[in-house]
């Protein structure tokens, strides 16, 4: 058995079915080490749905979604109505500072932390990479928007965020 598989107190498979395991570690190693320490704990994964929540979802009215996209180094935010047609395309700016306890630097997509770039107390520049997003196995810098000290880290690898979450305060 591998050190890592001791030290987490996790059993890989035998056979043919260690290999999987492997491999879901070697792809995806912040999610697939959850996986295999959790896969025969039902309550560490979302639930499998039901019947009746799909027909929920489907008959579901959700109204505009909301996305922010990035296009050539510009971010976008873009809002999609219901049914496909794109509603409004506008350019992100960089919100002024609230108040000196210091402004939250939100999720511009949902995905998993990858890598948090630095640490409360640092001081960064404008443009500075803070935090590094996964998403769809692809990886997305998180810039700041202005200069700032970090006042807090309000997330850390492996977490899982959605639009609009708190990644870090800056004041």
């Amino acid at each position: 058995m591998h050190s890592w598989s001791s030290e987490k107190g996790i059993t890989l498979d035998s056979g043919d079915d260690r290999v999987d395991d492997v491999l879901i570690y070697a792809l995806f190693p912040q999610v697939g080490l959850k996986y295999l320490e959790n896969r025969n704990n039902p309550d560490a994964f979302e639930p499998v749905p039901t019947i009746e929540d799909v027909i929920t979802m489907a008959t579901k009215t959700t109204g505009p979604q909301v996305y922010t996209i990035s296009v050539n180094g510009q971010d976008y935010v873009v809002k999609v109505a219901e049914g496909g047609d794109i509603s409004a395309v506008a350019p992100t700016v960089a919100a002024a500072p609230v108040a000196s306890e210091g402004e939250e630097v939100p999720a511009p997509l949902a995905g998993n932390i990858w890598k948090v770039e630095v640490s409360a107390g640092d001081t960064v520049e404008e443009g500075d990479v803070i935090i590094i997003l996964e998403a769809m196995k692809m990886e997305t810098e998180v810039r700041a928007a202005r200069s700032g000290r970090v006042v807090s880290i309000d997330v850390k690898e492996g977490d899982a965020v959605q639009v609009g979450d708190s990644l870090i305060t800056l004041a």
